[in-house]
């Protein structure tokens, strides 16, 4: 790996994934943990700001799905990006 790559996203980083669908949540946990990312999953949207709200430094990224019942993704990640600095 380049050198820039691993300043970027070091051994360690903390991810919120969020996606309703609990198999694809599995594959994504599993894939950033083989990267060496702490990452904290949940299946819900309220429950991701309620963390990020909670602790809004306990996180470097969010992941999340695009399509899920209550509120999608993008609706999601505005709200993020309009009451939080995290990418």
């Amino acid at each position: 790996m380049s050198e820039d790559y691993e300043t970027q996203f070091p051994e360690g980083f903390r991810v919120l994934a969020v996606d309703d669908n609990v198999v694809c949540l599995k594959v994504l946990v599993t894939t950033l943990e083989q990267c060496k990312y702490k990452v904290t999953a949940t299946t819900k949207a309220c429950e991701t700001l309620k963390m990020l709200k909670e602790n809004p430094r306990n996180f470097d990224i969010v992941i999340t799905d695009v399509k899920m019942p209550e509120m999608d993704g993008f609706a999601l990640l505005e709200i993020i990006g309009h009451e939080m600095d995290i990418p």
